[in-house]
């Protein structure tokens, strides 16, 4: 279960509108699901919000959700002591079916004595459905400064 959660992700992007992240539908460019899934997992404020999250997962991503008690939701989505100064699109890559966004985030940590910011790299990989782009899995890229337990990477 460890290993599943590990693959989520908790971010924000501030430039994202809030009505985005409100609807929280599958969005028809892969760029946009990435994006809108980082605000949604850094603007949760209720275990309700996990449903909003499931609807932009697929594959492995999609049952690590379906598996992920509330209390885990909370421990993870609900702390609110991360904040991202930035989210920057590196690479875009786009094969029919198939996407792989690869970004760099940079994170405000204030869950230590001190706050602390890492810079960190992603790689997200998405299927097309039926219902359009889903994150089907995320992983480290890149040298990354900091990963966190209990289900969350940054």
């Amino acid at each position: 279960m460890k290993t599943l959660l590990i693959t989520l992700l908790i971010f924000s992007f501030g430039c994202i509108k809030k009505n985005q992240v409100e609807t929280a539908s599958v969005a028809a460019n892969p760029t946009d699901v990435v994006r809108t899934f980082v605000e949604l997992s850094a603007a949760s404020k209720t275990p309700e919000d996990k449903k909003k999250l499931l609807v932009s997962c697929g594959g492995e991503l999609k049952r690590a959700f379906e598996r992920m008690s509330d209390e885990e939701f909370k421990l993870i989505y609900l702390s609110g002591q991360l904040r991202v100064e930035k989210l920057e699109i590196i690479k875009t890559d786009i094969q029919n079916d198939s996407a792989l966004i690869h970004y760099r985030v940079i994170v405000e940590n204030n869950q230590g004595t001190e706050t602390t910011k890492e810079t960190n790299e992603r790689e997200v990989q998405l299927k097309k459905t039926d219902s359009g782009w889903v994150i089907d899995a995320i992983r480290l890229k890149g040298t990354d400064q900091l990963a966190f337990t209990r289900g969350m990477m940054f």
